[in-house]
């Protein structure tokens, strides 16, 4: 009884190890399943991303060409601007020399005119008789007054006692061209004592100071040019003197005056070559 039991159980077992088995293989198709889903999610991402990175890198590569023809271009416009720099440069050279040639050819002129002015004055010739009219006989019909006689003309009275403010300062200026500092400062000083109310006082101010500056006597030259912004103020000299008293300053590592006079040349003579200059030094010492 107990064997037949047994082989009755058989069945059962079996048919229980097949259901067992039947179970885990569609398990495994359901993983396998999965599995192939999700690859093929996988590949479609990948195929998305690869696709955003083409899109994005040829974005960067128009930008790059993009900025490319930018800098191109700013390198031909920055050329340009440089040409046309150097252009306006030629040009203010050559206005300067003909500036310079125009104050030359004015300087001999007055220095000429100067030269006639001191110049003796000749004698004054005698005045013509006076009478009545001739008659046949070539004599006047009327009393004749002797003719009166030259009068000498007193040429120390109307003759200047030495040279013009033109020929002392062109004469200065070529003493202080041949090095010659000292004898230049005296003849700017005779100018300036002689003739106070010329036009070349300012500059002959300004050349003593530069004179001085030349023999590296650094105290006196910045007492001649603050003298030339005090005496002369509106003068074209002005805003030069009081730029080169700030550079004195920085030439004896004062920089905090030098700084004080740069502010000077860009507050009083904002309009100037010197306060574009002094703005560019400041930033040099910020």
């Amino acid at each position: 009884m107990r064997f037949h039991r047994v082989w009755r159980l058989v069945p059962l077992v079996a048919l229980a190890a097949t259901g067992g088995c039947f179970a885990t293989r569609g398990d495994v198709r359901i993983v396998q399943s999965d599995v192939l889903a999700l690859r093929t999610e996988v590949l479609r991402q990948q195929q998305q991303h690869q696709e955003t990175l083409t899109q994005t890198m040829r974005l960067l590569q128009v930008a790059s060409d993009s900025l490319s023809r930018v800098g191109a271009r700013t390198v031909s416009i920055q050329g340009d601007v440089r040409g046309e720099m150097r252009a306006i440069r030629e040009q203010l050279l050559q206005v300067q020399t003909l500036l310079g040639q125009s104050q030359a050819t004015i300087g001999r002129l007055r220095a000429e005119l100067e030269a006639r002015n001191n110049a003796p004055v000749p004698m004054q010739p005698a005045g013509p008789p006076t009478g009545g009219p001739p008659n046949a006989s070539g004599t006047s019909s009327g009393t004749r007054n002797p003719p009166p006689a030259a009068v000498p003309v007193d040429s120390a009275a109307m003759t200047p006692t030495g040279p013009g403010p033109n020929q002392l300062f062109t004469n200065g200026m070529d003493q202080l061209n041949r090095g010659s500092t000292s004898t230049a400062r005296t003849l700017f000083q005779e100018l300036i004592t002689t003739y106070p109310t010329s036009d070349y006082v300012p500059d002959a101010q300004y050349w003593i100071a530069e004179s001085l500056a030349k023999e590296n006597n650094l105290a006196a030259a910045d007492a001649a040019y603050a003298a030339v912004v005090s005496a002369h103020p509106t003068s074209a000299k002005a805003p030069t003197a009081l730029y080169k008293r700030a550079q004195l300053l920085l030439r004896q590592n004062n920089s905090a005056q030098a700084k004080q006079l740069f502010e000077q040349v860009i507050a009083k003579y904002p309009r100037s070559n010197e306060a574009a200059l002094a703005e560019e030094t400041l930033k040099t010492l910020r």
